[in-house]
């Protein structure tokens, strides 16, 4: 395997920094977004349990909460007498940013894999035509060193760019439910107190 990364020539380096960063950073959101997700079907289990519980009831489930609803929840009542929509959208939208962490750097991950390889390329054309030009055609096994370092980076760099796209989907899918949530559970809570 080393042996294979070597031939693909210096595009591998950074090719080789790409895929652990889009790793290093989808695994840690995975397990972050993992835990929240827990945490918010624990709050969900608690606002949808048989009996709806009393209002100071449900702050006090929001307070021992890690999930990013409770933050919304308790940043909307936060000031005395009505909840406050907009305090609950600031707060939501935070939580939000959280919840995407360093995922943008993934995505750029996404774009710079194939640009990275299709580089890898190109130079491995350069280098098997510049031996063409010096050799003619009397060695066509030193040409093929310029075209296996061309074929390398591009699988590679194809490679990175799919598992890194998969692993941001799916983060991004695990997103916008936790965001869907906090939208809707919040929205429905504070039109519940705003009314009683």
């Amino acid at each position: 395997m080393l042996e294979l990364l070597v031939k693909g020539g210096p595009v591998m380096i950074p090719l080789g920094l790409c895929s652990v960063v889009a790793l290093g950073i989808l695994a840690e959101r995975l397990w972050f977004l993992h835990r929240t997700a827990r945490a918010t079907n624990r709050l969900l289990r608690v606002l949808n349990s048989n009996a709806p519980p009393a209002w100071d009831d449900l702050l006090a489930a929001c307070r021992r909460s890690s999930a990013p609803l409770a933050r919304v929840i308790l940043a909307a009542v936060r000031r005395k007498g009505s909840p406050s929509l907009s305090a609950a959208e600031r707060q939501g939208a935070d939580e939000a940013r959280r919840l995407e962490g360093y995922l943008p750097a993934v995505d750029a991950v996404v774009t710079l894999a194939p640009l990275l390889g299709l580089l890898g390329t190109i130079t491995g054309m350069i280098q098997s035509f510049g031996v063409l030009s010096i050799q003619g055609g009397d060695n066509p096994f030193a040409v093929t060193g310029g075209i296996a370092e061309a074929l390398i980076t591009t699988a590679t760099g194809l490679i990175v760019a799919v598992v890194a796209f998969a692993g941001y989907a799916w983060c991004q899918h695990v997103m916008e439910r936790e965001v869907h949530q906090m939208e809707t559970v919040a929205g429905d809570l504070l039109e519940r107190a705003g009314s009683s």
